[in-house]
């Protein structure tokens, strides 16, 4: 069997998707090399993501990409509208959640100031852009060796790093590769994991949905309710309930998703995609609504599936998961990829420091320990997101005939689904979830005011700006308009507020300290900026 066996200090990825691309583009930026072992030729032509969200926004600004990415994205003046509707028949829309664009949302980012948001807003991109424009900056790298159509078909860890096999593409022969580490980014059926005999916790949910992604200019008619980035379709209660399905707009032009769910004793092959387009847009009335489609681009079926691996790495540390191979949710809340993203950057910088010395062996047990309980938590909002979703039909007796017409029980059934969807609009909203957790790991050093201070309680819908060990530093525009997170350092940083010579003191030791250990610090000292030592003051 043909080997190859990689410099030390070399990382081996297994897929090459966004999770995998992320993880080498974090490698990269803190001087590691690595290579990346990608079964398929070309980039996905699904488009199996939609959001970027503000937190996986600041990961790529810390990685210098964030600004590059948002001129391939949707624009950013259109808003994040998400309509409901009984079908396109009705003239329209029965409400809507009215979620803002990324400038709207920078806009009250620099407005309020308060730490509560974000440094960086959402934005809207299809993985079929996103994955082939980071691929393109992945073969530009010069650190980065992304080698195409190699599949792999296990893995096993040694006392000293971690071999994978996998079939050439070129011979077909089994090749083994040798690395000091190697990670797994290769999806939900990851050949990595099964490797390491690790179970997932969870499975499939009932049921399965067909997407169909197709070309359509008929704007006249796909936006015949008003302009919007998913349009949800409810379910009559007498047909089962729950909700039938959505159309997303993927680019503000001609690029949409249809996502209709199906009964496990359907069998969809049946349909042509443009009748399941047409099926999906008339809605709760049972009639076809036609559009002109112009291309159907791909269609595919999926099964939604919740479920969490009992381990993120092996038992010798040296092989690790990350993103779909650990973690799988429903789409609701758009927590899938994103959560795979802050995995990618987290194993990055803390491979990038063991291997580069400035941290020792046990800093990648704080992988799991932290990664772990927001897999947990991100598989948790994600089932009661679409929860809400799918029970709303059958808990409001949700009627075809009646939600349309002009009488007095039409109008009580629509206020009915309103207030419903006003209450439980938590779909894209709940900031807390994506970055309001906190770490706890041996990395995680206890401050003397954890013992006069408690932690901000967990809001699912709220960020509270805490500076406590574990919690993700808060976001404040400084006195010169430049968000403090622009002035991170490398690696560690240091901000100061000084305002006595005996801090100064202190600022010095800590720098020499860092310098004896080979320590990347970096030191932010912010004079005069009172609102940011405010901020930055909380518990």
């Amino acid at each position: 069997m043909p080997t190859e066996t990689l410099d030390s200090g070399t990382v081996l990825m297994v897929g090459g998707g966004p999770v995998g691309l992320i993880t080498a583009t974090t490698l990269a930026k803190y001087g590691v090399r690595s290579m990346i072992l990608e079964r398929n030729l070309t980039t996905t032509m699904w488009p199996k993501m939609d959001l970027t969200n503000a937190r996986s926004m600041e990961i790529y600004q810390r990685l210098g990409i964030a600004e590059a990415l948002r001129k391939v994205a949707v624009p950013s003046h259109y808003p994040f509208t998400c309509l409901f509707s009984s079908g396109l028949h009705a003239e329209k829309a029965i409400t809507a959640w009215y979620l803002p664009s990324p400038d709207e949302y920078q806009r009250r980012s620099r407005e309020h100031n308060d730490g509560s948001m974000p440094s960086e807003p959402w934005l809207r991109v299809s993985q079929e852009i996103f994955e082939a424009w980071l691929k393109g900056l992945g073969m530009e790298n010069p650190l980065i060796d992304f080698r195409a159509g190699w599949k792999v078909t296990g893995a096993r860890e040694l006392d000293l790093g971690a071999q994978v096999d996998a079939i050439h593409p070129e011979t077909g022969e089994e090749w083994r590769v040798s690395a000091d580490f190697v990670i797994g980014c290769d999806g939900a059926h990851s050949a990595i994991r099964e490797s390491l005999d690790i179970p997932l916790e969870g499975g499939p949910i009932h049921g399965y949905a067909v997407l169909v992604h197709f070309k359509s200019r008929d704007l006249s008619r796909i936006q015949k309710q008003g302009q919007f980035w998913h349009l949800f379709f409810p379910n009559p209660a007498s047909d089962g309930g729950s909700i039938k399905g959505a159309i997303i707009a993927q680019d503000e032009v001609d690029t949409w998703t249809v996502h209709r769910f199906m009964r496990p004793d359907v069998d969809h092959t049946q349909l042509s995609s443009e009748e399941i387009v047409y099926d999906l847009l008339g809605g709760m009335s049972g009639q076809p609504f036609p559009i002109k489609i112009d291309e159907i681009l791909v269609r595919s079926t999926w099964t939604p599936s919740v479920a969490l691996a009992r381990s993120y790495a092996g038992p010798r540390h040296h092989i690790f998961i990350a993103g779909d191979a650990c973690h799988q949710t429903v789409p609701t809340g758009g927590y899938g990829m994103n959560t795979g993203v802050a995995d990618g950057y987290d194993i990055g910088w803390k491979l990038a420091a063991v291997i580069q010395g400035w941290a020792g062996p046990a800093t990648l047990l704080s992988y799991e320990q932290e990664r772990r309980p927001v897999g947990e938590l991100a598989l948790q909002w994600s089932k009661v997101h679409m929860g809400n979703l799918m029970k709303m039909s059958a808990e409001l007796g949700l009627d075809s005939h009646v939600i349309e017409s002009n009488s007095e029980a039409g109008a009580q059934m629509r206020a009915a689904m309103h207030s419903y969807l006003e209450t439980y609009d938590g779909h894209n909203q709940s900031i807390g979830v994506e970055m309001g957790y906190r770490y706890a790991s041996g990395l995680c050093v206890s401050s003397p005011l954890e013992a006069e201070l408690s932690p901000p309680e967990f809001q699912p819908r709220k960020y509270t700006p805490s500076t406590m060990p574990g919690y993700r530093a808060p976001h404040v525009y400084l006195t010169t308009g430049t968000p403090v997170s622009h002035l991170f350092g490398y690696g560690f940083t240091l901000v100061a507020f000084p305002e006595s010579e005996e801090l100064a003191t202190s600022i010095g030791q800590l720098t020499e300290s860092a310098l004896k250990r080979a320590l990347p610090l970096d030191t932010v000292e912010l004079p005069g900026e009172v609102h940011a030592h405010e901020v930055w003051g909380l518990p």
